[in-house]
């Protein structure tokens, strides 16, 4: 049971994560190379999230959802660090938008002060 929280308090975060750079590369805010690699990232620890208990509790010889030793700890844990991962790629993305357009505007600046 408590496997299963764990995906299902994740999943949400790691879908927000998907459908925001769907959205940004529609937008032509990310290039496509940074999108693929973004996806492969975030489809890799989707992966990871979901597979990686059940095959070790299979490689264990135990049932594949036994969740004995998986403590609330865990899951906060875990939840966390995958949240903090999107608000961080989400601020990274923002600061370089940021700076994309501030050194847009400061050669639309020089250009005028140059024609002065």
């Amino acid at each position: 049971m408590r496997y299963i929280i764990l995906v299902a308090l994740n999943l949400p975060v790691i879908f927000i994560a998907l459908v925001n750079l769907i959205t940004q590369y529609k937008m032509h805010r990310v290039s496509r190379q940074r999108f693929v690699r973004q996806v492969l990232v975030w489809l890799l620890i989707l992966i990871i999230l979901v597979g990686s208990f059940p095959l070790y509790n299979h490689l264990d010889g135990r049932p594949i959802f036994y969740s004995g030793e998986l403590t609330i700890f865990d899951i906060v844990q875990t939840t966390t660090l995958i949240f903090l991962f999107y608000v961080i790629n989400h601020q990274r993305q923002q600061i370089e938008r940021t700076e994309a357009t501030l050194r847009e505007l400061h050669q639309e600046l020089s250009i005028k002060l140059s024609k002065e």
